[in-house]
């Protein structure tokens, strides 16, 4: 997800793999429930005089595999999306925001003998706007116009983003969102890699004036460094909550 203001070692104990680690010998990615977080970094103006910064978005997203036939498809849907800081303002993505998000599948490809190079096909989602082809039509920047939606049902166009800080307010947006995943896939189930895609914005209003009058943009940052995932396996009846307060545990310390 791209923010709008200056203002997206496993713990067994808690969570446990989705299958044994002797069936990632012979299945890799077996089918069951995965966990993944996110980070994409952009860089953003965080006013008319300053210098470009960078901005991660961090991402937790629950994944469910099944095989269909020689298929294998992934189901992604979001838990939780935040952003740091910058300065003294900061982009509040809360439950509503994160619900208002596409759940969508994907094919994944497998290559290699363990570990393996596991590519997840890239998905193309318009969150703010219905329109006829969500990967290239150019994203809608008037309020008016017809193919805006209100995914979350606030009585604003498109999607609210809130932002709290040195400025305070709403900024109602229109996001293009591409995402796919490519890592190397061990046999412990846990897997590293490049989050592959891009973010596009477009601004529609805000509460209040200085929100209005200054949104900058947020650039994506190529370097493959600089967006990565971690994915790790969990128990199938394990949800958003359950992931997003175990974080730590389940992938490691954020640095």
């Amino acid at each position: 997800m791209i923010a709008v203001f200056p203002v997206l070692v496993a713990c067994t104990s808690l969570l446990g793999p989705a299958l044994p680690a002797s069936s990632y010998d012979t299945i890799p990615l077996p089918d069951g429930r995965y966990a993944s977080r996110q980070v994409m970094t952009s860089r953003t103006q965080p006013g008319p005089r300053k210098r470009p910064v960078p901005v991660r978005t961090i991402a937790i997203a629950i994944h469910d595999v099944r095989r269909d036939g020689v298929d294998i498809l992934v189901g992604t849907r979001f838990c939780a999306v935040r952003q740091d800081p910058i300065g003294r303002v900061r982009t509040v993505l809360d439950s509503a925001f994160v619900g208002a998000l596409p759940s969508w599948q994907s094919r994944a490809t497998i290559q290699g003998i363990g570990p393996w190079q596991v590519h997840i096909a890239e998905y193309a989602a318009v969150i703010g706007a219905d329109l006829e082809d969500p990967a290239s039509d150019p994203l809608p920047g008037d309020a008016d116009d017809r193919r805006i939606t209100d995914p979350d049902n606030d009585g604003h166009p498109g999607i609210t983003v809130r932002v709290e800080g040195l400025v305070s307010g709403e900024v109602y947006v229109v996001q293009r969102m591409i995402r796919g995943l490519e890592g190397e896939l061990t046999l412990d189930g846990r897997m590293i890699g490049n989050l592959l895609g891009t973010n596009e914005q477009q601004t529609l209003g805000a509460s209040n004036i200085v929100l209005r009058a200054f949104t900058p943009a947020f650039v994506p940052d190529p370097a493959p460094d600089r967006n990565t995932f971690d994915w790790a396996p969990v128990a199938g009846e394990q949800g958003c909550a359950d992931i997003v307060a175990a974080e730590d545990q389940v992938f490691g310390r954020l640095e």
